[in-house]
């Protein structure tokens, strides 16, 4: 139930730069998600997590997010990313029904870090996560039939007790999903596998830099980039630099993009106008967006935006695809904890 507008007017934003800051999305916690659902349309959602690791909701009222209200929603923890109908939360998934979130159990005890719904078979959607283990956490991919999340098993073989993934792909040919594997010697590195509806099998993925690992953190569809970072082994996260996949929609292979020399990390990516928009945080905790430029001979290069100056300030996610309703959110850090972080593009 809406309690609330948020803000009544349009001066709640302010910023020198094509992003604006919103200066009253609360002060408790962190936005971790944001979206438009349904898709396409101007309703925007964005999912944030309390100091206390409980969920909380707002919702933009208007054509152009000038107001906010705060929604009551299920407790599922960190929303992890939102897409279609899902939110992919830390203890759960929320689907949108009948104008109203509601909690969804997943099996065991598996932490949904994206879902994407079939775009053939109707009432189906694939969930990619991981799942604690004796030994850390294991990669899991779990399918809705219509009615109930039901496991998917991945072999053994192809996922370690030490993985986790984080985006997914489905198309007529089949299911791919993308993560990390993990070993204190190599550290992370890519993993990309398909399901063809009856079994899986790995694809090829590009090697990291000698003494490197990679980590992916998200992947949006329409953008087709997955996204994280790269750095030396069990270096300091000050060491890290972007890492950008280009994902063929076809079949679902990856090919590393060259990105600007940046000290940080990505851990959003979506649209606008086609355009893929990427954001996360630099080394300095500051607010971190690149898109892609194209020079007009069909060659493409990611450029970094001129970012309002946010100190202790980190953005987790961007979604929406119309200018100005495309959001990032994050946190920033205030003398009682962390603090929501929202930014609108508006060029």
């Amino acid at each position: 139930m809406v309690a609330c507008l948020v803000s009544t007017a349009t001066s709640a934003w302010a910023g020198t730069s094509g992003w604006q800051v919103r200066s009253d999305v609360g002060s408790d916690g962190a936005l971790t998600a944001v979206a438009t659902i349904p898709m396409g349309s101007a309703n925007a959602w964005a999912f944030g997590v309390r100091r206390d690791g409980t969920t909380y909701a707002i919702h933009s009222i208007g054509e152009f997010a000038d107001q906010w209200a705060p929604v009551d929603v299920p407790d599922v923890g960190r929303v992890h990313s939102l897409r279609h109908v899902w939110a992919a939360g830390e203890k759960g998934a929320l689907r949108w029904t009948d104008g109203k979130w509601l909690r969804v159990p997943v099996p065991g005890h598996a932490v949904v870090r994206a879902i994407e719904t079939d775009p053939v078979a109707e009432e189906t959607a694939w969930a990619v996560g991981a799942e604690q283990n004796a030994t850390g956490k294991r990669g899991v991919v779990l399918k809705w039939d219509g009615a109930r999340w039901r496991a998917a098993p991945v072999p053994r073989g192809l996922v370690d007790d030490s993985s986790e993934l984080t985006g997914a792909l489905v198309t007529s040919d089949g299911v791919f999903v993308y993560g990390i594997d993990h070993d204190r010697r190599h550290g992370g590195r890519v993993i990309a596998l398909r399901f063809d509806g009856r079994s899986w099998s790995v694809l090829p993925t590009p090697p990291p830099r000698p003494g490197y690992e990679e980590h992916v953190t998200s992947y949006d569809v329409a953008a087709t980039r997955l996204v994280g970072w790269t750095a030396p082994v069990g270096a300091s996260p000050r060491l890290r630099n972007p890492l950008i996949y280009h994902v063929d929609s076809a079949t679902g292979r990856l090919t590393k993009e060259d990105v600007p020399a940046v000290a940080g990390w990505l851990t959003g990516v979506t649209t606008e106008y086609g355009t893929p928009l990427v954001v996360g945080t630099t080394a300095s905790s500051r607010p971190l967006a690149m898109r892609l430029r194209y020079d007009g001979d069909r060659r493409t290069s990611w450029d970094a935006d001129e970012m309002p100056d946010i100190r202790s300030g980190q953005l987790l996610a961007v979604g929406g695809t119309i200018v100005p309703n495309i959001w990032a959110v994050g946190s920033t850090a205030g003398r009682h904890g962390d603090r929501p972080l929202m930014l609108r593009y508006s060029p």
